[in-house]
Protein backbone atom coordinates (compact mmCIF):
# COMPACT_ATOMS: atom_id res chain seq x y z
CA UNK A 1 0.00 0.00 0.00
CA UNK A 2 1.29 3.31 -0.74
CA UNK A 3 2.30 5.37 1.87
CA UNK A 4 3.96 8.40 1.05
CA UNK A 5 3.95 11.25 -2.06
CA UNK A 6 6.47 13.74 -2.16
CA UNK A 7 5.35 16.83 -4.12
CA UNK A 8 8.58 19.20 -5.10
CA UNK A 9 6.30 22.81 -6.30
CA UNK A 10 7.38 26.15 -5.63
CA UNK A 11 3.68 27.45 -5.39
CA UNK A 12 2.16 27.56 -2.19
CA UNK A 13 -1.34 27.29 -3.11
CA UNK A 14 -1.00 24.56 -5.67
CA UNK A 15 1.30 22.44 -2.99
CA UNK A 16 -1.94 23.16 -0.18
CA UNK A 17 -4.73 22.00 -3.00
CA UNK A 18 -2.34 18.61 -3.78
CA UNK A 19 -2.27 17.81 -0.14
CA UNK A 20 -6.29 18.50 0.30
CA UNK A 21 -6.58 16.39 -2.73
CA UNK A 22 -4.63 13.97 -1.89
CA UNK A 23 -5.85 13.74 1.74
CA UNK A 24 -9.66 13.07 0.90
CA UNK A 25 -8.41 10.20 -1.44
CA UNK A 26 -6.26 8.82 0.88
CA UNK A 27 -6.03 10.32 4.23
CA UNK A 28 -3.48 7.44 5.61
CA UNK A 29 -0.80 8.41 2.77
CA UNK A 30 1.56 11.17 3.92
CA UNK A 31 2.37 14.34 1.67
CA UNK A 32 5.36 15.47 2.06
CA UNK A 33 6.37 18.65 0.33
CA UNK A 34 9.36 20.85 -0.69
CA UNK A 35 9.50 24.50 -2.22
CA UNK A 36 12.51 23.87 -4.78
CA UNK A 37 14.92 21.02 -6.13
CA UNK A 38 17.28 21.58 -3.30
CA UNK A 39 15.47 21.34 -0.71
CA UNK A 40 13.69 17.53 -2.23
CA UNK A 41 16.91 16.64 -2.91
CA UNK A 42 18.02 17.04 0.96
CA UNK A 43 14.63 15.83 2.23
CA UNK A 44 15.37 12.76 0.18
CA UNK A 45 19.13 12.42 1.50
CA UNK A 46 18.14 13.10 4.60
CA UNK A 47 15.09 10.81 5.27
CA UNK A 48 14.88 7.00 5.54
CA UNK A 49 11.28 6.16 4.81
CA UNK A 50 11.95 6.97 1.26
CA UNK A 51 8.27 8.46 -0.82
CA UNK A 52 6.18 5.96 -3.00
CA UNK A 53 6.14 8.33 -5.56
CA UNK A 54 7.73 11.89 -6.62
CA UNK A 55 5.54 14.32 -8.23
CA UNK A 56 7.63 17.32 -9.52
CA UNK A 57 7.19 20.77 -10.94
CA UNK A 58 9.39 22.10 -13.75
CA UNK A 59 9.86 25.50 -13.36
CA UNK A 60 11.80 26.00 -9.69
CA UNK A 61 14.04 28.46 -8.49
CA UNK A 62 17.68 27.93 -8.61
CA UNK A 63 17.45 23.99 -10.05
CA UNK A 64 14.42 23.05 -12.51
CA UNK A 65 13.18 20.17 -12.34
CA UNK A 66 14.33 18.57 -15.31
CA UNK A 67 17.83 18.80 -13.44
CA UNK A 68 16.61 17.26 -10.01
CA UNK A 69 14.98 14.37 -12.44
CA UNK A 70 18.31 13.74 -14.17
CA UNK A 71 20.33 14.23 -10.64
CA UNK A 72 17.84 11.82 -9.11
CA UNK A 73 18.03 9.15 -12.34
CA UNK A 74 21.81 9.05 -11.49
CA UNK A 75 21.77 8.14 -7.96
CA UNK A 76 20.87 5.68 -5.47
CA UNK A 77 17.43 6.93 -5.67
CA UNK A 78 16.66 6.02 -9.55
CA UNK A 79 14.11 3.40 -8.44
CA UNK A 80 11.65 5.88 -7.20
CA UNK A 81 9.56 6.32 -9.82
CA UNK A 82 8.79 10.19 -10.59
CA UNK A 83 5.73 12.10 -12.35
CA UNK A 84 6.36 15.55 -13.87
CA UNK A 85 3.53 17.59 -12.70
CA UNK A 86 3.44 21.14 -14.17
CA UNK A 87 1.55 23.91 -15.30
CA UNK A 88 2.70 22.84 -19.08
CA UNK A 89 1.10 20.89 -21.79
CA UNK A 90 4.04 21.49 -24.03
CA UNK A 91 4.64 18.23 -25.90
CA UNK A 92 8.41 18.79 -25.87
CA UNK A 93 8.62 19.08 -21.97
CA UNK A 94 6.43 15.50 -22.29
CA UNK A 95 8.87 14.29 -24.52
CA UNK A 96 11.67 15.58 -22.22
CA UNK A 97 10.52 13.45 -19.29
CA UNK A 98 10.00 10.24 -20.91
CA UNK A 99 13.46 10.68 -22.26
CA UNK A 100 14.95 11.59 -18.97
CA UNK A 101 13.27 8.65 -17.32
CA UNK A 102 10.23 10.01 -15.38
CA UNK A 103 7.07 7.70 -14.86
CA UNK A 104 4.49 10.20 -16.80
CA UNK A 105 3.86 13.92 -17.09
CA UNK A 106 1.02 15.41 -15.80
CA UNK A 107 -0.25 19.12 -16.34
CA UNK A 108 -1.80 20.36 -13.04
CA UNK A 109 -5.72 20.36 -13.28
CA UNK A 110 -7.54 23.88 -12.98
CA UNK A 111 -10.58 22.01 -11.16
CA UNK A 112 -9.95 20.36 -8.05
CA UNK A 113 -12.81 17.46 -8.72
CA UNK A 114 -10.20 16.54 -11.67
CA UNK A 115 -7.11 16.66 -9.79
CA UNK A 116 -8.73 14.61 -7.00
CA UNK A 117 -9.72 12.20 -9.80
CA UNK A 118 -6.30 11.91 -11.26
CA UNK A 119 -4.17 11.53 -7.94
CA UNK A 120 -7.48 8.42 -7.01
CA UNK A 121 -6.16 7.05 -9.87
CA UNK A 122 -2.37 7.51 -9.44
CA UNK A 123 -3.43 6.27 -6.14
CA UNK A 124 -4.98 2.77 -6.47
CA UNK A 125 -2.45 1.89 -9.63
CA UNK A 126 0.42 2.47 -7.55
CA UNK A 127 -1.04 0.57 -4.64
CA UNK A 128 -1.20 -2.54 -7.45
CA UNK A 129 2.33 -1.52 -8.28
CA UNK A 130 1.15 -1.02 -11.75
CA UNK A 131 3.16 2.08 -12.60
CA UNK A 132 3.20 1.65 -16.17
CA UNK A 133 -0.58 2.04 -16.47
CA UNK A 134 -0.85 5.57 -14.34
CA UNK A 135 0.04 7.82 -17.42
CA UNK A 136 -2.46 6.34 -19.68
CA UNK A 137 -4.95 6.19 -16.99
CA UNK A 138 -4.63 9.73 -15.63
CA UNK A 139 -5.35 10.64 -19.28
CA UNK A 140 -8.54 9.29 -19.47
CA UNK A 141 -9.08 10.80 -16.12
CA UNK A 142 -8.15 14.60 -16.95
CA UNK A 143 -10.34 13.56 -20.05
CA UNK A 144 -13.53 12.93 -18.51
Amino acid sequence: MVKRFLLIDDDNDDRELFAEALSMVEPAIICDHAADAEEGYAWLQQNTEQPDLIFLDINLPVMNGWQLLTRLKESAMKHIPVIMYSTSSNLKDIRTAKELGALCFITKPHAFRILKGILNTVVEHANRKDYAKICEAVHAVGEA
